[in-house]
């Protein structure tokens, strides 16, 4: 006689999916259903948002990620913290800046755009490893439970600057003893915050901007690697290195010492939303940063026709009436206005109008878009064999070379 099958009963993956549901409602965990459009903050800069995210409008700083610029001293990192502040503020967000360096006053701030008003800002200083890493850890555990138990949390950034300047509690210690020792402990403790912060931002949806000293290594051929191990390294989602060269308008005095400014030279060397590539953008010492420079980098012959800005000249045949553009000359032909400026008349909004913008938004996205997942892996690999594996954080740091042309 046959024997009978036994019935298999099925578990469906829907009841699967009941059972995380259920689990969810008791700790924090995110159960992404649906494909959330990514969010972001404007830099102020529309290149700078574009290497950041691979848009042009709408790109910048991720809103539930960690975004580190890093780079020598002086390179603007500060200043572009005090810029992505003001952006988040304009659109709702409160900021918590954590001073290691006191570097800045809460008067200073309105200089800067900033709302400095105790609704919008908090101003925290500490440059204690230990005690930033208490700090983050215990408030972000605090809003993990208020989103539990059912409540709206406010939009906040958290602005960490820098990072290069924390010391640990061993180091002090070490001092006091009149010891000068090798610190192992800050990379660990480093690496501990990002670790024990790092998923949870993204649960609640707060950016953390992060700056950071780079210092150069002692090999034959050395590199640029970020200070304080690499507890950054692994958490950020976006890095990008700085350096600067002197920003020359031709309107300098005495006073100026020969520049009005620095021209930043940036270059995102961990991105998995655009693909790393070096642009320029200047800030001025009396004007901040212009949003649109950068631009003219796309403003090519090539693309005159969908941009209709690009240096040259627009000739009309006298015998066929036809109205052709030749390429050439040091000055921009504005299509829209039916002018001519010089570079220094180039970056206005009068220029760079939004219709301008959205022209220009498809060729410079697809500058900055991976092709493919392949594309993506390899960048991975590259920086993490530039950046390497160890905990070193000895050496000091020194000047990065000046800029090289971006598009040469």
């Amino acid at each position: 006689m046959a024997k009978q099958k036994k019935e298999v009963k099925k578990f469906e993956f829907s009841k699967v999916g009941s059972i995380l549901d259920n689990i969810s409602k008791n700790i924090p965990i995110q159960i992404e259903k649906e494909i959330k459009e990514k969010q972001f903050i404007t830099t102020g800069v529309y290149l700078l948002d574009a290497a950041l995210s691979g848009k042009l409008l709408g790109g910048g700083v991720a809103t539930n990620r960690i975004t580190a610029f890093a780079g020598e001293s002086g390179s603007g990192k500060s200043f572009l913290c005090y810029s992505c502040a003001k952006q988040a503020q304009k659109v709702g967000y409160s900021i918590i800046y954590i001073d290691t360096e006191q570097a800045i006053d809460l008067e200073d701030l309105p200089k800067f755009g900033i709302d400095n008003s105790l609704e919008k800002f908090r101003l925290i200083r500490s440059n204690k490893v230990e005690d930033v890493n208490i700090l983050l850890t215990q408030l972000i555990d605090d809003l993990k439970e208020q989103k539990i138990a059912g409540y709206e949390l406010p939009k906040i950034m958290i602005v960490l600057d820098s990072l290069g300047q924390m010391a640990s509690n061993k180091e002090k210690a070490d001092l006091l003893k009149g010891d000068i020792k090798q610190d192992m402990t800050k990379a660990k403790a480093l690496g501990s915050m990002f670790r024990s912060i790092n998923t949870d931002l993204g649960y609640l949806d707060i950016p953390f901007l992060v700056a950071n000293h780079t210092y150069m290594t002692m090999d034959l051929f050395p590199a640029e690697k970020l200070r304080g191990g690499n507890g950054l390294l692994y958490s950020a989602s976006v890095i990008g290195f700085m350096s600067k060269s002197k920003l020359k308008t031709g309107e300098e005095d005495d006073m100026d010492l020969g520049q009005s400014g620095i021209s930043v030279l940036f270059k995102t060397a961990k991105n998995r939303l655009a693909k790393p590539k070096k642009i320029r953008f200047d800030i001025s010492f009396a004007h901040g940063m212009n949003p649109y420079t950068g631009l003219d980098a796309f403003c090519r012959p090539e693309y005159f026709e969908q941009i209709g800005i690009a240096k040259g000249k627009e000739e009309v045949d006298k015998k066929t009436g036809e109205i052709t553009f030749t390429p050439g000359g040091n000055r921009w032909f504005i299509s829209h206005l039916g002018k001519s400026v010089t570079t220094k008349q180039l970056f206005t909004q009068e220029v760079f109008t939004q219709e301008v913008l959205e022209k220009m938004a498809p060729i410079v996205n697809d500058y900055f878009r991976f092709k493919s997942l392949d594309e993506i892996e390899e960048v991975e690999k590259q920086f993490n064999e530039m950046m390497g594996d160890e905990e070193d954080d000895t050496n000091g740091f020194t000047d990065a070379a000046d800029a090289d042309d971006i598009f040469g």
